[in-house]
């Protein structure tokens, strides 16, 4: 694969802390299916992958997600990430997890599988 998918786990990473939900979305093909977290129901199409996107971004202050450990094998890339970020409230919270991704050739996530509990 000619696309540097450690740029474009980065780049996933960077929309989680970007506040847009639209810029999170871009790093995900059409055709994307997200298990995130893993155990709730899959969300397979655009206008549900752009719901959670809000729902998650919509549920604090400030919020994002801290890429500490990124490993690509082929078209498959595994991140251990640390969230940090503010509710409405003012509380701090901080949660972390493991991020599995599935990249097509242009290098759009076509499967992201998150294990962590969400905090709260």
């Amino acid at each position: 694969m000619s696309v540097d998918l450690k740029e474009k786990v980065a780049s996933y990473f960077e929309g989680t802390r970007s506040g847009s939900a639209a810029k999170w979305m871009s790093a995900f093909a059409s055709n994307a299916i997200v298990d995130d977290p893993v155990g709730t129901p899959n969300k397979t199409t655009q206008a549900e992958i752009k719901a959670m996107g809000e729902g998650f971004l919509g549920a604090f202050e400030s919020i994002g997600l801290h890429e500490e450990f990124v490993h690509v094998v082929g078209n498959e890339a595994v991140a251990r990430w640390t969230g940090r970020g503010r509710t409405h409230d003012g509380q701090d919270v901080q949660f972390d997890g493991i991020n599995y991704f599935e990249f097509n050739d242009a290098g759009e996530i076509v499967l992201l599988r998150g294990f962590f509990t969400p905090p709260g």
